[in-house]
């Protein structure tokens, strides 16, 4: 009992000690797990008959890099770049299968977090992100082919929340749980080879990161 007793107070008195976080500059890189849920779509001109096409998702991954400034020790805004990318499959209306394939994005999103002060190593912070969709695609392969579906300039939006840990004043560690929601255009194909509309492309993204001040 006496030594729970006294791990315990060392955990509250860790927990307890002042550890203000760096203001500045900071550069981001983070890298996590992709999850879309299976979605379908409408076709035109694709295989011998229109109609929907239920696409298969796999788990997938994500990588990005944010350039940001933190203020005010519990506010900070950021510019996010973000590529992710999932493994499908798709049956079509006519029967067609196709076994392999992904669904992919680049979006770059404005983002602003705000950090729960704890007044010890640790950060939580929660945020809100808007994005521009510099594309995202779909490609179906059969047999060594590929027929390749793509949009660009829909809106992105992005809810989040993580925690920091800081190991040094320049370096703090990252993990964090995000929900996006990308307004799907039509997807056309590449050389004029029909379209697909009416996806869903909601990823959740757990994701860990490193913070570099600067």
């Amino acid at each position: 009992m006496k030594l729970v007793f006294v791990c315990l107070t060392a955990l509250l008195l860790s927990l307890l000690s002042h550890s203000a976080f760096a203001e500045g500059y900071f550069l981001r890189p983070v890298f996590g797990i992709s999850q879309l849920s299976d979605t379908d779509g409408q076709t035109q001109d694709i295989g011998t008959t229109d109609g929907l096409a239920d696409i298969s998702v796999d788990s997938g991954f994500n990588a990005g890099l944010g350039f940001g400034y933190r203020y005010l020790n519990n506010i900070a805004v950021e510019v996010f770049w973000e590529y992710r990318t999932n493994d499908s499959e798709a049956l079509l209306d006519d029967g067609t299968f196709f076994e392999e394939g992904n669904f992919a994005s680049n979006i770059f999103y404005l983002n602003g977090f705000y950090f729960i002060e704890t007044e010890s190593s640790w950060s939580p912070y929660l945020g809100a992100g808007l994005g521009y969709v510099q594309e995202i695609d779909i490609d179906f392969e059969q047999n060594g082919s590929e027929l390749s579906y793509s949009d660009s300039g829909s809106l992105a939006y992005q809810f989040f929340v993580g925690i920091d840990y800081k190991f040094t004043e320049q370096f703090i560690a990252s993990a964090e749980f995000r929900y996006s929601s990308v307004s799907v255009g039509t997807l056309e194909g590449e050389e004029n080879i029909g379209s697909i509309s009416d996806l869903d492309y909601k990823p959740v993204t757990l994701q860990v990161g490193i913070k570099w001040f600067f």
